[in-house]
């Protein structure tokens, strides 16, 4: 919760923290989630190599467990993340992956991250809200909320208005999840 309240740096260290523990007592669950919330601090701090490595060795915890549904999440977030990158042609097949995943397994969660990745990748504000959307149907609002907001981003480039309009959306949303830095973040964008 400390990524939550934008201490990015205590929010690692706790993340690391937890996945120690976690390969300690062969929790491979816990593992999995440890290192995919380490990835959002990096990522949310702008250490890509370091969230896309970390998102690595979240597929590699996938691989030995047996963890599939888990393992869609963690590819579409590494296409995000290597999109970010500018590594469009990785991010993209990365992307293609998690959606090929997420249609052999029935998994609700893994469709949606799937959509996300594949609308970053593609620059494509439909599929972001169209993720946007999958995410609120699962009660996921702050999902839904970046989903909107890099739809914002995505449209400001063809539709100025329309895509500050996303991104103050996004904003407010955001606000009432009390995740102050990310809000912050979308306002700029939309300025």
């Amino acid at each position: 919760l400390r990524w939550r309240e934008g201490d990015i740096g205590a929010s690692t260290v706790l993340f690391h923290r937890a996945h120690e523990l976690a390969e300690q007592v062969g929790w491979s669950e816990l593992a999995f989630q440890a290192l995919f919330g380490l990835s959002t601090s990096l990522r949310d701090s702008g250490d890509l190599a370091g969230a896309q490595a970390a998102l690595d060795r979240a597929l590699d915890v996938c691989e030995r467990a047996g963890l599939i549904a888990q393992s869609i999440q963690a590819t579409a977030a590494r296409a995000v993340v290597l999109s970010l990158a500018q590594r469009g042609e990785a991010a993209a097949e990365a992307a293609r992956e998690a959606s090929e995943l997420a249609e052999r397994l029935h998994y609700p969660i893994g469709r949606a991250a799937a959509l996300e990745a594949e609308g970053v990748c593609a620059g494509d504000a439909d599929l972001l809200l169209e993720a946007a959307e999958a995410w609120t149907e699962l009660e996921r609002p702050l999902e839904a909320a970046r989903s909107r907001l890099m739809a914002g981003q995505v449209t400001a480039a063809s539709d100025g208005d329309r895509g500050r309009e996303l991104l103050v959306e996004a904003a407010d949303e955001i606000e009432q999840l009390g995740v102050e830095h990310l809000s912050q973040r979308a306002r700029e964008l939309a300025r």
